[in-house]
């Protein structure tokens, strides 16, 4: 039987920036901003700043693939909610601060 490697982080991450971006007030966020970029910008940010957790699908009765948010403690979940605002944060400053999106590439 072959055993694939899943990445746990991206989904959950994934998830948890749709959700943060939804619940971020509109005018924080230049409307050319376009949302996927900004979620990939921000996903990209939280992942290199996060330990990666894999499974092999072996390995998966441990935690669910359908639910991998289960496969993270509460300690795990905060501190991906917490890089999301930092990054969110980083975003709009660097806004503020004229750069657009010439400069919002270079935070993550």
């Amino acid at each position: 039987m072959t055993q694939a490697i899943v990445n746990l982080a991206l989904p959950v991450i994934e998830k948890k920036v749709e959700k943060a971006l939804e619940n971020a007030p509109s005018d924080s966020i230049k409307t050319t901003e376009t949302t996927v970029a900004l979620q990939e910008r921000l996903v990209a940010y939280v992942l290199r700043r996060m330990p990666t957790f894999y499974v092999t699908t072996d390995n998966a009765q441990s935690c669910s693939l359908e639910n991998p948010i289960s496969c993270f403690s509460q300690a795990q979940q905060h501190e991906m909610d917490q890089l999301i605002y930092e990054g969110l944060q980083h975003l709009m400053a660097s806004q503020q601060l004229g750069n657009g999106s010439s400069g919002a590439s270079r935070w993550v």
